[in-house]
């Protein structure tokens, strides 16, 4: 790998080569009595390996370019401090003028790596509306039009325009009274007073805020750090040791820029790759970032910070081409074509839009409360990340969240040096404070905030967590940072309760050096408490005839009989699916029609007089057919004696009439 490196470089001017000499072990005493530390190689856990080879270059000539290397591969954290460094050792060189030298001084190589980021790359694709809005002009009965065939002088609501361009459904449309709403009283979309002596109509025509909002699509992360590698060689090699002078000269690394070298290829350094972290980013691909674009003199936006008020909501949340109801992106499409727009009430299709999510998350952080869309409850400091740059000359927008975790990267040193030391700074340090947010069980979460000193006198790393939680707590991972003398850190660890039930709970803070030894502790007290059921809407409540949890178990809403309790109420038995009354009320209708046909068409006839003939002659018939049997039976029946029963004389009546004619 050395030779391949070195044979990509070939082509640059070549410096004059060092050549090595005898060993010199007086020089390497005095070199390893300067450096202060073991011979060779301290082992320590940031240095994966070290190794001598000859690295040779091959730029297709007959004779390859070939001298000794040393070559360390070691790992950094990101926000690493210059806290290790690599002292090559090299005993003599011989110089241009082909004097041979001894060094008696080592090259000190030292490394810094800067806070990680990931950042995530951005794809603008429109702009949308913070809140459209429903305008309700109330005008008299007969004179609302809305027509879209009508010249736009004649429209109440107007039209919008795209140049000379009207745009398609946007002169809104009307709503007036009729006959159910002067008999319900049902409060109409225009709040009309609908009456019999007082009929009005309403156009309702859509409108758009002032605030713009920039939408855009977040792709995978990116993970964005700097290491800056400084060597520095003494400026006369054969000074002696009360003269000390380094010539530094610092290289930078990155994913952009890997490989970096020295002017005479005496230092090569690459950027190897990144172990994984603990915790994988943010996955914001299923949603968009809306950022407040415009006017500028909105107070949402902001044109040093322009992610203070940012969102991340769901894809699910946006139709973008206007045709959904309740949708960010809403238009004059589906507005004026939702279903019974009339009936509905007003601003019925204007709901889940950006400004609702925002009041949301503001009433949410007055709360105390952590955001649900603000960029800020994603990643804390993306917001600071993403503030303008004094450089730039338009309006930087990017999204950026940092590594709160461990970092580590991998990178490769390759020296002209036989011998090699690494040095680890090491200091002491204290916990100064660890204190804990009270939070409730299953919302989040809470933060522990740690407070940590070093009292070293040199800058170096400490490795800070929490440790033992009790009653089913758990803690975000441990944090290298590193510290001057006498320098202090704050640290902010997440921690998640597992369980429903609150209480007193207890964590361990601990500070650990370089070397891994634990050098303070402090115990947090954590106070949860319990979770708070929520239901939302769905309020509970208590309704005659159910139990107390609102439910019997049987009903289903009603039966038709309490629901449409009218014979013919059709409007009814339609709206709640009473098929079976429909049907009876229906067949009840057609049996008295067919009724009435029938005896019209009888009437006409003269069957209903013939009828009643019939009726009234059917006793004398009978009384008739009786009397002609009484006289053709000839009954002998005795004669009984009336004379005791006879009349006295009395009174002259007149003479009785004669008698008439003989009626069969």
């Amino acid at each position: 790998a050395a030779g391949a490196c070195s044979a990509a470089m070939a082509d640059s001017p070549r410096p004059a080569r060092l050549r090595f000499g005898p060993p010199a072990p007086l020089s390497l005493l005095a070199a390893l009595l300067a450096g202060g530390v073991a011979p060779l190689l301290l082992a320590r856990a940031s240095v994966l390996s070290s190794s001598t080879l000859e690295a040779c270059v091959n730029d297709g000539s007959e004779d390859l370019d070939c001298e000794m290397k040393m070559v360390l591969t070691v790992t950094l954290e990101h926000g690493q401090a210059q806290v290790e460094s690599a002292q090559f050792m090299i005993r003599d060189v011989t110089d241009e003028a082909q004097q041979k030298k001894s060094l008696k001084k080592p090259w000190r190589v030292s490394w810094t790596k800067s806070p990680a980021f990931w950042r995530y790359p951005l794809r603008y694709v429109q702009d949308s509306n913070n809140k459209p809005t429903e305008r309700i002009i109330q005008v008299g009965w007969m004179q609302c039009s809305a027509n879209p065939l009508d010249v736009e002088e004649e429209l109440t609501c107007g039209v919008a325009k795209v140049g000379n361009k009207r745009i398609e459904d946007s002169e809104g449309f009307c709503c007036g009274c009729d006959l159910e709403d002067i008999k319900s009283g049902i409060p109409t979309r225009g709040s009309l007073k609908c009456s019999a002596l007082s009929m009005s109509e309403s156009a309702h025509c859509l409108g758009f805020d002032d605030l713009w909002y920039s939408v855009m699509e977040v792709d995978r992360p990116q993970v964005f750090y700097d290491i800056d590698v400084s060597l520095a060689r003494p400026n006369d090699p054969a000074a002696s040791w009360q003269n000390v002078s380094y010539n530094e000269e610092t290289l930078r690394l990155n994913h952009q820029q890997p490989l970096a070298a020295t002017a005479d290829r005496a230092l090569l350094v690459q950027l190897v790759g990144d172990l994984a972290a603990a915790t994988s980013p943010y996955s914001f691909e299923s949603k968009y970032l809306v950022v407040p674009s415009r006017p500028k003199g909105n107070a949402r936006v902001d044109t040093e910070v322009p992610l203070r008020y940012a969102m991340l909501l769901d894809r699910s949340l946006f139709d973008l081409s206007g045709l959904t109801c309740n949708k960010i992106g809403v238009s004059f499409s589906a507005f004026k074509r939702q279903a019974q727009q009339c009936e509905q009430p007003a601003g019925s299709c204007l709901k889940q839009q950006l400004d609702d999510f925002h009041r949301e998350d503001m009433a949410r952080l007055e709360r105390g409360e952590r955001p649900r869309y603000l960029v800020s409850g994603f990643c804390e400091g993306a917001v600071k990340l993403g503030a303008q740059s004094d450089k730039s000359e338009g309006v930087t927008r990017f999204l950026a969240c940092p590594l709160t975790e461990r970092h580590t990267t991998l990178m490769r040193l390759e020296a002209r040096a036989e011998e090699v030391m690494f040095v680890t700074n090491v200091a002491s340090g204290r916990v100064v404070s660890a204190t804990a947010d009270a939070f409730e069980a299953l919302k989040g979460g809470g933060e522990v905030h740690v407070v940590v000193v070093s009292t070293g006198r040199v800058v170096a790393s400490f490795a800070i967590g929490l440790a033992n939680c009790s009653g089913g707590l758990a803690s975000a991972p441990s944090m290298m940072l590193s510290l001057g003398p006498y320098e202090t850190g704050e640290l902010k660890f997440k921690l998640f309760a597992s369980q429903t039930d609150g209480g007193s709970f207890a964590c361990t803070a601990t500070l650990h050096d370089a070397l891994g030894q634990l050098i303070d502790r402090k115990e947090v007290q954590v106070n949860v408490t319990d979770m708070q059921v929520i239901t939302g809407n769905q309020v509970p409540v208590v309704r005659p005839g159910t139990d107390a949890d609102g439910s019997d178990g049987q009903r289903d809403g009603g039966s038709c009989a309490t629901v449409c309790p009218g014979f013919f109420d059709v409007v009814c038995f339609m709206a709640h699916s009473c098929w079976s009354s429909l049907a009876r009320a229906v067949g009840v209708v057609v049996v008295l029609l067919a009724f009435c046909t029938c005896g019209c068409w009888a009437a006409k006839r003269g069957l209903w007089c013939k009828l009643l003939s019939c009726i009234c002659t059917l006793p004398s018939s009978s009384s008739s057919s009786t009397s002609r049997q009484n006289i053709h039976v000839n009954v002998q029946m005795p004669r009984p004696d009336l004379a005791p029963f006879a009349p006295q004389p009395g009174p002259h009546w007149p003479p009785a009439p004669s008698p008439g004619p003989h009626w069969p």
